[in-house]
C-alpha cells in the first residue's frame, strides 16, 4: 500500500517537473522572440546551463538558501558580459528568485527542443501600418494554418505604406489585402478605360 501510494507521488513529482520546465522553455521562447534575439539568447542559455552545470561552487552559490536571491542574481550577471541581452539576464533572474536553479538542464533541453521546431516552420509575415495585438495575430495564424495545412510561424511587421488592410508574404508569394492595393488596382483599371478609348456610360434608361 506505502508503495502504491510512493509511486503516485513519485509520478505526480515528475509530471509537475515536467510542466514546470516546459512552462519556462516556452515562456523564454516567448520572450526571445518578442524582442527578436532567439539565436543570440540560445548561445546565452547555453553558456549558463555550462556554468551552473560544469561549476559545482557557482552551482552551490546560486542555491545556498541562506544568501539573499539580489546578491546571487548580481553575482550571477558577471557570467555574461554588459552587452547581454536583456533576455537572458530576465531569465537568470526568473532561476534565481523561483529557485529552479537546479533544473536549468531540463529547461535548458526542452527550449532547445521548441526552438528546434520552431525553425522548421515556415515564416509568414503580416504586414500592416500599425502593430497587431495577440488575438489578432492569433486568427490570422488559424486561418492561414487552416488553408495551407501548415503550421505557420508569425511574424507582424510594421509599414507605415500600407493604407488600412493587410499585406501576407509566405514564401515568394504575396498576398495584398490593403486598401493601397485596391485603389492601384482601380487606377489601373480606370487607366485601361482610357486608353481603350472606353467611355462611362451608364446603364441606367428613362
Amino acid at each position: 500500500m506505502n508503495s502504491k501510494n510512493e509511486n503516485v507521488m513519485s509520478n505526480s513529482g515528475f509530471r509537475q517537473a515536467k510542466n514546470k520546465s516546459d512552462y519556462y522553455a516556452s515562456a523564454f521562447l516567448d520572450i526571445a522572440g518578442a524582442e527578436n534575439v532567439v539565436d543570440v539568447f540560445e548561445e546565452e542559455f547555453r553558456q549558463l546551463r555550462d556554468a551552473v552545470v560544469n561549476d559545482l561552487e557557482l552551482k552551490k552559490y546560486l542555491t545556498d538558501p541562506s544568501i539573499p536571491s539580489p546578491d546571487k542574481i548580481k553575482f550571477a550577471f558577471k557570467i555574461f558580459s554588459e552587452n547581454s541581452t536583456s533576455v537572458i539576464r530576465a531569465a537568470l533572474a526568473t532561476f534565481i528568485t523561483m529557485e529552479i536553479i537546479e533544473s536549468v538542464e531540463d529547461i535548458y533541453d526542452k527550449f532547445i527542443l521548441l526552438v528546434n521546431k520552431l525553425k522548421t516552420q515556415i515564416m509568414v509575415e503580416v504586414v500592416s501600418a500599425i502593430k497587431l495585438d495577440n488575438d489578432l495575430m492569433k486568427e490570422i495564424k488559424k486561418s492561414i494554418d487552416d488553408k495551407t495545412k501548415l503550421d505557420v510561424r508569425l511574424k507582424n511587421v510594421v509599414d507605415k505604406n500600407i493604407i488600412g488592410g493587410l499585406l501576407i508574404k509566405i514564401g515568394d508569394k504575396i498576398i495584398d489585402l490593403s486598401v493601397k492595393s485596391k485603389i492601384n488596382d482601380l487606377k489601373t483599371r480606370l487607366h485601361s478605360l482610357e486608353l481603350g478609348g472606353e467611355e462611362f456610360v451608364s446603364s441606367d434608361k428613362d
